[in-house]
C-alpha cells in the first residue's frame, strides 16, 4: 500500500500535468485515479471527498514553504523560491491554476488553508527580505505582503496573456524600488 505522499505525488504528478497540457474545467477523482494506481472509490475511502484530497495537498504545500531561510544566500534564495511558487509555463497554466484557487476559495476549510499558506509564505518572504539590504523597505511584513501581491497578480496578468512577466522579473523591479 502507498503511503500518503506517495500517493499525493501522484495525484500531484497528475494535476500538473493537466495544468501543462492545458486542460481546463473542474477534474474528478475519477480523473487522477488512474494516475494515482487507484480508483475514485479508493481515493473516496482514502480521503473522504475531493476536498478531503485537496486539503491533503494544502496541508503538504504548506508544511514545504521554508520557515527560515536556509542560506548564506537570501538574494539567491528568494528568487529561486519566487520563481518555482510563481512561475507559470504557459497563459493556460496560469489561467488552471487560478481556476484551481477559487474553487479553492469556495470551501471553507480549503479557504483556511490557503490563508494558512499564504500567511506562511508571506512570513518567509520577510524573513529573506530583512536579510536584504534594502534601505526604502520600511517594513518587511508589509513588503512581503506587497511581494505576494504583485506575484499574484502578476499570474492574473498571465492568464489573461497581457504582458506577461516573468515572477523574477516582477520580484526584481519591486526590489529595485526598495534599494
Amino acid at each position: 500500500m502507498l503511503s500518503d505522499d506517495e500517493l499525493l505525488d501522484r495525484i500531484d504528478a497528475a494535476l500538473s500535468a493537466r495544468v501543462a497540457q492545458a486542460t481546463s474545467g473542474s477534474w474528478s477523482l475519477h480523473d487522477v485515479g488512474p494516475a494515482a494506481g487507484m480508483s475514485a472509490a479508493g481515493l473516496l475511502k482514502r480521503f473522504g471527498s475531493k476536498d478531503g484530497l485537496l486539503h491533503a495537498l494544502a496541508r503538504r504545500w504548506i508544511a514545504r514553504i521554508p520557515t527560515a531561510p536556509a542560506g548564506e544566500q537570501p538574494l539567491d534564495e528568494l528568487r529561486a523560491y519566487v520563481a518555482a511558487s510563481f512561475g507559470a509555463p504557459s497563459d493556460a497554466a496560469a489561467v488552471y491554476a487560478l481556476g484551481e484557487v477559487l474553487g479553492d476559495l469556495r470551501s471553507p476549510t480549503l479557504t483556511a488553508a490557503l490563508r494558512e499558506g499564504w500567511a506562511a509564505q508571506a512570513h518567509y518572504l520577510e524573513q529573506l527580505l530583512r536579510q536584504l539590504d534594502l534601505p526604502r523597505l520600511h517594513d518587511a511584513r508589509q513588503g512581503a505582503l506587497l511581494l505576494l501581491d504583485a506575484l499574484h497578480g502578476g499570474l492574473f496578468r498571465h492568464a489573461a496573456a497581457l504582458e506577461p512577466t516573468p515572477a523574477t522579473t516582477t520580484l526584481d523591479r519591486m526590489l529595485e524600488t526598495w534599494r
